[in-house]
């Protein structure tokens, strides 16, 4: 062998050990890091939870095409509390919510959700009030006296969003009242209700007190409401009955703790205008 032939020999094999040296080293850095990736991701549950996308103040989408109103916000304040936890938010309309939820597809919905019977049986409530959501009929002022009660209806056209408490309380009203007064359904903004009923499109419709106060302050319309409720209720989130028990606990505790230090009063007052949070 001669000296020539020796250097090319001893130099492949330098150049070989190096590269596999240096393949060596990486593919054991690559281990490294894939096993820092799953550590920095262990014991932490995504969990999905179904809101709104287009209901001001409640849950919408905002210039920034990011989620935001008073029920998104109390549940982005519950996850940064709950590191355990990940939130992911899905939007829809208000049947499309508890569609999703009933579905699977999502484990909580925050979405002002009053106490039904249906509501019941299909999935388990939160343990914690955060709107109150005393129901009222509005009217417009400048066209009549306000309302108090249903039998005070008659004739008149009301309008209530599809799927809701205030939908199905007027359709347990009318199936021992027939043909009382007529139920215009709809997705409607706050600013299509208010058009509707300064149009005389519908006479009236049923929501809570800070509905017909944000009505009258942003849209200026004199709108009323009677002195007595048609019903008395609060709003609560809702958990898939699939959920595990110890995120409800988790996050009906971490809720509780919100409400008693002052946060959901704070949301409550950026989002509706006023304490509108249940003192019980």
């Amino acid at each position: 062998m001669t000296q020539l032939m020796k250097k090319n020999i001893v130099g492949k094999l330098t150049v070989t050990l190096t590269c596999a040296t240096i393949l060596f080293t990486l593919t054991a850095c690559g281990k490294k890091a894939d096993k820092a990736d799953d550590t920095s991701d262990k014991g932490v549950t995504t969990v999905t939870v179904a809101t709104g996308n287009a209901s001001l103040p409640f849950a919408y989408l905002n210039e920034d095409n990011q989620y935001d109103g008073l029920d998104v916000k109390l549940m982005e304040a519950v996850d940064k509390a709950l590191p355990e936890y990940k939130f992911k938010f899905i939007g829809g309309d208000f049947p499309t919510t508890l569609s999703n939820l009933e579905s699977g597809k999502a484990m909580i919905a925050s979405f002002q959700f009053e106490v039904n019977d249906e509501r019941k049986q299909k999935f388990t409530y939160g343990t914690v009030p955060y709107t109150d959501w005393d129901t009222f009929i509005v009217t417009n002022g400048d066209k009549g006296k306000a309302l108090d009660s249903f039998d005070e209806l008659k004739g008149k056209k009301v309008y209530v969003t599809t799927g809701t408490n205030q939908a199905a309380m007027a359709e347990n009203y009318l199936k021992a009242h027939k043909d009382a007064f007529t139920l215009v359904y709809g997705e409607y903004t706050n600013e299509q209700i208010v058009e509707a009923i300064k149009s005389g499109a519908v006479d009236a419709t049923l929501a809570p007190k800070y509905s017909n106060d944000l009505y009258v302050k942003n849209y200026g319309v004199n709108f009323v409401i009677g002195k007595t409720p048609v019903n008395k209720s609060k709003a609560y989130i809702l958990f898939n009955k699939k959920a595990d028990e110890k995120l409800q606990k988790a996050v009906n505790d971490e809720m509780a703790k919100l409400k008693e230090d002052g946060t959901i009063l704070k949301l409550s007052k950026k989002y509706l205008g006023g304490d509108y949070v249940p003192k019980g």
